[in-house]
């Protein structure tokens, strides 16, 4: 091999060495540099007085600086700090909100098929006109009774006003329905023709236009009447039937919990203003006003108060009351009945998570990320939870608007929150913080007889070897709730699984 050849394959040769230092370690590199440069001295030289040919030799002593390369990789991977396994979460942790989100969908299909349910849910059911109003003798918005003679309802249609700019009325009395050659007693509410406009409901038909309201009024069936005497026959629009001593046509069917004003008729019925205005003057029932804008400005605090000038009636005070609190859904009865429970929960549970006594062991701010992440997907599962059974549970049997199904609403709320975010916290205090396993194996530690002098309690061991639970039996002021103690490496042998998780 020539000269110049020779010198270049030195020259890489040189250079596979200082690249192969360069690999290990900072503490080790100029000792192990030394040790293959002397190497690669000696093998040059053995090669050398034995006489092989150049290109023989030469191929030798790449080979060699090759293998330092491979030693220095093996340096530096054992030059490595072994590699602590992270602990697993328990699969446990996941069953459990399994099991969370299993009752919430549960919750969820039961909700899409009751109707009752889905009529609460449904926004549509709640948008009615701003500013209607009803008038009665009484300020309360929460009892509304059928307090207002027809009369009234004839002079105050027919007299120009200054903070209305419509009524309407409407009356309950109970009727004989003669369907086919079968008679079902009714619950009919005679209404004047405006009363839907008036209240702004979409109704999916038009009554006027379906009947004449000389022959045959417009009469509208509730969901239940249409349920429970016709079996719900698509084809029930359009009959004519006798309701109580006059003919009427059927002009539709109520959606489904869309009526929220008092009572809860079987059939509406809609007659003229003319045959309204002459029933009997004993006849009570309920006048529904629209505001006008003054009227609006004046409306104050859920009421008003109505004073009647120039009129011969007996008791000339009213009150003009909003009837906003049917109209609220079941959205902010739920917010309520979830303030409440958060407000309750320190009263019947401890919503501390115990004292730590940190060592070697101690969890890396991730785990502490995932038992909180944990502790909020019980509560968020819980909170839904409570939404869904709430209204299952309230709405499942109910058409219409029901104070009773709005008080079930919110006491079936309150307590499924507030146990059950008691129970969220119960099982987090009983989960290790490093795997979410639930603690197991209790011992009783200490004598009860030495409770100021010694510690005396429950001692409670994670499977997975990572924590030690101590739970006071009589909280004392140097013990006064668990803690937890977070156990080191040297414990690992007790445990067969504790490599694995």
């Amino acid at each position: 091999m020539k000269p110049s050849h020779d010198r270049a394959l030195r020259a890489v040769q040189n250079g596979t060495i200082r690249t192969a230092s360069l690999l290990v370690p900072s503490l080790k590199r100029s000792d192990w540099r030394c040790e293959w440069q002397a190497e690669l001295w000696h093998v040059r030289h053995s090669l050398c007085e034995a006489g092989a040919p150049s290109w023989l030799a030469q191929r030798e002593v790449t080979a060699f600086c090759l293998g330092s390369l491979r030693d220095a990789w093996c340096l530096r991977r054992e030059s490595r700090p072994p590699h602590q396994p992270q602990p697993r979460i328990s699969g446990a942790a996941g069953q459990c909100l399994l099991r969370l989100c299993t009752l919430l969908a549960v919750c969820v299909v039961l909700a899409s098929l009751l109707p009752g349910v889905e009529a609460e849910r449904d926004p549509a059911r709640f948008q009615v006109n701003t500013g209607v109003i009803l008038i009665q003798t009484s300020a309360s918005g929460d009892q509304f009774e059928p307090t207002i003679a027809p009369a009234f309802y004839r002079d105050w249609k027919g007299t120009r006003q200054r903070y209305f700019d419509d009524f309407a009325f409407y009356r309950t009395v109970h009727e004989t329905a003669l369907l086919d050659s079968r008679r079902a007693p009714w619950s009919v509410a005679h209404a004047s023709p405006n009363l839907f406009s008036l209240l702004g409901l979409q109704l999916p038909f038009d009554p006027i236009s379906v009947a004449d309201m000389a022959l045959f009024p417009a009469l509208i069936l509730s969901h239940d009447a249409w349920r429970r005497e016709f079996a719900y026959d698509p084809a029930v629009a359009g009959r004519v039937i006798r309701v109580g001593n006059r003919s009427a046509r059927i002009a539709g069917v109520m959606p489904y919990g869309m009526w929220r004003l008092p009572e809860t008729p079987d059939a509406w019925l809609l007659e003229p203003d003319s045959l309204l205005a002459h029933a009997s003057p004993r006849t009570r029932g309920y006048l529904v006003a629209h505001l006008s804008p003054l009227g609006q400005d004046w409306m104050q605090g859920g009421w008003v108060s109505i004073a009647v000038r120039g009129a011969d009636f007996d008791d000339p005070q009213f009150y003009g009351v909003s009837f906003a609190g049917r109209l609220r859904g079941p959205w902010g009865i739920y917010q309520f009945s979830l303030i409440l429970a958060l407000l309750a929960l320190p009263a019947v549970t401890s919503v501390t998570l115990g004292e730590s006594n940190y060592s070697s062991h101690r969890p890396s701010r991730k785990r502490a990320i995932v038992r909180w992440a944990f502790l909020l997907s019980k509560f968020v599962l819980v909170a839904a939870i409570a939404y869904y059974a709430s209204l299952d549970l309230a709405w499942g049997n109910s058409s219409n608007y029901s104070s009773l199904a709005e008080f079930a609403q919110l006491v079936w709320a309150f307590t499924i929150c507030l146990f059950g975010f008691r129970w969220a916290l119960a099982d987090q205090r009983q989960r290790c913080p490093v795997c979410l396993r639930r603690v197991t194996h209790p011992a009783r530690v200490g004598l009860a007889s030495r409770t100021f002098l010694g510690w005396n309690g429950t001692e409670m061991i994670c499977t997975g070897g990572h924590t030690l639970l101590h739970v006071p039996s009589l909280p004392t002021s140097w013990f006064g709730g668990q803690r937890w103690m977070y156990l080191d490496a040297s414990w690992e042998f007790l445990f067969a699984d504790s490599g694995a998780c």
